[in-house]
């Protein structure tokens, strides 16, 4: 079985765990996703959009106590379990792919997708049954998982670089360079598109696992491209923590591949989380629009006045100067 997917990446005078998009994207994402929503969900998840947010990194938090939680964020496509043909073979239903490869086999290459259709079942049960709490946490749960499955390298058995001598490439794409450029980022690029409805998420989440894999070979060429434009010594820097010397990506080398690779990053997370916000607005659909959502107490005018002038700076992609990103507020704190 391989390695869990995530890193220590040790950054004077702090040691950072870092997993899936990284703590700063997920709550970024999450956030977002709030926004994106129509009325009166919008203004329901805002009203504990603190919670929402905060709790976005809760999945990966569980990794350091579940076992089995690690596989549930990525599918490696390309795995030998599921062959040449892995585009079309995998069965998108989980009782099929469990009969056809076997459990511990599927659980080793990984469970994304079928994750994200469980807990999506589960949160549209529970707007169903007006379970509050359950609405909160299961909306929470989804939009990491559903996140996750935007990130190329969660799809692929190479998901570090380490069969290809690019070792490191993972956090290095997904949580050091939007960490390093965020600021940079248009964070309402993706609000022209209009949310959509998932009438088949066990097929949906599928399609956005093949356009993540296809995304890899460009991930993959410009690290070599990028290396060999500014030199191996320019590629990491030593830093010595407790006696031991380690290697870390120059700022210049994050700096420079993520310039290379254009806006694919942040392109990747916005549609991210537009497709998050249109997971959690179908669950609300196929609840039946349950009438609680707009009659909860929460939602009064000076909330929905508060929502408005965030929406308004998030349109305007001013979020961050205006020092509204809660992931940016508790950034430190991590």
């Amino acid at each position: 079985m391989k390695n869990p997917k995530y890193y220590f990446l040790f950054i004077i005078p702090i040691t950072l765990l870092i997993t899936s998009w990284g703590f700063l994207a997920h709550k970024t994402l999450q956030q977002i996703s709030i926004y994106a929503l129509p009325e009166p969900l919008g203004a329901y998840f805002y009203a504990n959009q603190d919670y929402l947010v905060n709790q976005s990194i809760r999945p990966d938090v569980r990794r350091n106590e579940d076992k089995l939680e690690e596989a549930k964020h990525y599918l490696d496509m390309d795995a030998d379990l599921f062959g040449a043909n892995f585009k079309t073979a995998i069965p998108h239903d989980y009782a099929a792919a469990v009969a056809k490869y076997g459990l511990d086999s599927l659980r080793k290459e990984g469970l994304v997708p079928w994750e994200v259709v469980r807990v999506y079942g589960r949160l549209v049960n529970a707007f169903k049954k007006e379970m509050k709490d359950s609405v909160l946490f299961y909306a929470a749960d989804l939009g990491h998982y559903v996140a996750d499955a935007h990130v190329p390298l969660h799809t692929t058995k190479n998901h570090d670089g380490q069969l290809t001598g690019q070792k490191g490439l993972h956090v290095l794409w997904e949580t050091l360079v939007p960490e390093e450029q965020l600021a940079q980022y248009n964070l309402a690029s993706y609000q022209a598109k209009p949310l959509m409805y998932i009438a088949k998420p066990q097929d949906f989440i599928f399609e956005i696992l093949l356009e993540s894999h296809a995304m890899l070979p460009e991930l993959f060429q410009v690290e070599k491209d990028v290396t060999l434009a500014i030199g191996v010594d320019k590629k990491h820097m030593q830093v010595v923590r407790n006696g031991r010397t380690l290697n870390y990506y120059t700022k210049e080398f994050i700096q420079t591949y993520g310039n290379k690779l254009g806006a694919k990053v942040q392109d990747r997370m916005m549609v991210s989380a537009h497709r998050v916000a249109s997971f959690w607005y179908s669950a609300y659909k196929d609840a039946g629009s349950p009438a609680w959502v707009k009659a909860d107490p929460k939602v009064n005018q000076e909330l929905m006045a508060a929502f408005q002038g965030e929406k308004k700076a998030w349109l305007a992609n001013t979020l961050i100067t205006d020092k509204l990103l809660i992931s940016l507020k508790n950034k430190r704190a991590e």
